[in-house]
């Protein structure tokens, strides 16, 4: 087994908390209250309440339905603890919930003391004093009875207001941070192979990566512990092997393993040990079913064609569109029909024509507007004939013809950059490397200096995809620790190549990045990616 550590020592603050036998009540769901509203209340995670309701899934709760929270008696303590280096510990912190009467006060009725003018006096509503005290009658008040003063709305936004920086107080106390971040990054580097494969030359530069957005952040503050395992190409019981070490048993992050049957094991264990998980290359729907500690980086475009629709018609809105048949083995037409369907259901216009009926084709562009052609397929031969039949047309004087495709054309660059530029193409992706930018020339700059070597070309280029990786998990863990699922959305890591916007299908599955890019090609042979 190779392993391969990385050490970087820093001192940063830690947060500890002191756990304490949990006293049970039951709690009533009330309308329009939701599992999180709830934790909120009782100034517990939401995680901690399904574990004390098995059975209930966070998405759906009823009202009147009965939930297990903490007594309302218990205290949560928070401890505050500095390096042995710090000048002086800060003492310990209680944090305790506001608690206040019913009532806000009592008021003996005087001498021709009124609803009215009590509730002139209080800063209260006639109705909130008589709901305080059903037995009165509006506008009767003996004197001497004493009746309840209820809280008045700035005193309600008062107390409201204490009750959230109080929950606040309470849920920082409960993060756990990680003064250091330990990371097992499992790839296929062949190790035990005489000649590196291909494969290997991929994995070692998408470690590479990794430990340069490792260095970038070491240099602001970041500790950060990587070993590294290799993965064999056969399915053995060697990745049982890499679980059971104890190195294994408390780190934060886990990257990899890329292998079908090694990361479904990989994924159980992440989940059973609270471990973030990052499963770089594969698509496949099924592994972050039931895996919530599960990010899926490279998105499965079924689940992206919705946005694709959406983004498609914002950005061609009153443009016409062609759909061209090409007639190639490569046709993916589920897609084209879902693409079809939509237009329908958007009411918006659209023509199909056939590649090898030039009049049709011709007939269907029109001479005063953007003409937008999508192709039934993707594929190098698919998009040659294309254009070759449209650089044989004499296509309507004024008249803009841009084609529309798919993530693989980000590959015809080198083969067919004419074409690309003269057509305006335009595809959607979920990663694109763009060699003019400065952070990629910058990264690819760094990445000769540190290890002497370019990377492999290939689509993705796995040093940035190991970069990205790296930046946006590390950052993320180190900066909100065990409240990094709470604030996915909270922070900004910017990338080379995988931007990384996640979501959950349901409470109890993974996270599947549903970042979507539409990269379009100019006439001056310039890229522009949004």
């Amino acid at each position: 087994m190779k392993t391969i550590a990385l050490f970087i020592a820093s001192w940063v603050l830690s947060l500890a908390i002191n756990a304490q036998t949990i006293s049970l009540q039951k709690h009533e769901v009330q309308s329009g209250e939701t599992l999180y509203s709830i934790a909120r209340q009782y100034q517990v995670s939401v995680s901690s309440l399904l574990e004390l309701n098995p059975g209930v899934e966070a998405d759906h709760i009823m009202a009147g339905q009965r939930l297990n929270v903490p007594a309302a008696s218990q205290q949560e303590k928070r401890s505050v603890s500095v390096p042995a280096t710090a000048v002086q510990p800060q003492e310990s912190i209680v944090l305790q919930a506001v608690n206040r009467p019913r009532y806000k006060t009592k008021h003996e009725v005087k001498k021709k003391e009124t609803i009215y003018s009590l509730s002139r006096q209080y800063g209260v509503t006639e109705e909130q004093l008589i709901k305080a005290n059903p037995d009165l009658k509006k506008g009767k008040l003996k004197k001497g009875v004493i009746i309840n003063i209820p809280y008045s709305a700035e005193d309600e936004a008062k107390y409201q207001e204490e009750q959230r920086r109080l929950q606040d107080e309470a849920r920082k106390a409960m993060v756990k941070k990680y003064p250091v971040l330990k990371v097992a990054v499992i790839l296929p580097f062949s190790s035990m192979e005489e000649k590196m494969t291909l494969e290997a030359q991929k994995m070692t530069n998408l470690y590479q990566g990794f430990l340069l957005a490792v260095d970038s952040l070491k240099q602001h503050g970041y500790n950060v512990e990587v070993r590294a395992y290799d993965e064999v190409g056969k399915y053995t019981a060697s990745i049982d092997n890499v679980l059971k070490l104890p190195e294994l048993q408390d780190v934060q992050l886990i990257v990899g393993p890329i292998r079908k049957w090694n990361i479904k094991p990989v994924a159980t264990f992440a989940h059973e040990k609270g471990i973030t998980h990052v499963v770089p290359l594969s698509n496949d729907l099924s592994l972050v079913n039931e895996r919530p500690n599960t990010f899926q980086i490279n998105a499965n475009y079924s689940l992206m064609y919705s946005q694709v629709y959406n983004r498609f018609s914002v950005f061609h809105k009153g443009h016409n569109v062609v759909f061209v048949s090409m007639n190639d083995r490569a046709d993916n037409m589920a897609y084209i029909n879902d693409f079809k369907r939509e237009f329908d259901a958007r009411s918006i216009k659209y023509s199909s024509v056939s590649v090898a009926d030039e009049t049709t084709l011709i007939n269907a562009l029109k001479s005063d507007g953007v003409n937008v052609l999508i192709p039934t397929s993707g594929s190098p031969a698919a998009f040659e004939t294309l254009c070759k039949k449209l650089d044989s047309m004499e296509i309507p004087n004024g008249s803009s013809v841009m084609l529309f495709g798919y993530p693989e054309w980000q590959t015809f660059s080198s083969r067919y950059d004419k074409w690309l530029c003269k057509y305006q193409c335009q595809f959607y992706t979920s990663f694109y490397s763009n060699s003019n930018a400065v952070h990629t020339q910058r990264f690819n700059t760094l990445f000769r200096r540190w290890f002497n070597q370019e990377q492999h070309n290939s689509f993705p280029k796995y040093g940035e995809l190991g970069h990205d990786i790296g930046a946006y998990f590390l950052k993320g863990l180190h900066d909100y620790g065990s409240a990094f699922y709470e604030n996915l959305h909270s922070f900004i890591s910017p990338s080379i190549e995988f931007p990384m916007n996640f979501e959950k299908k349901n409470s109890w599955s993974g996270y599947q990045n549903k970042t979507i890019l539409f990269v379009t090609y100019r006439p001056d042979g310039t890229v522009v990616v949004r």
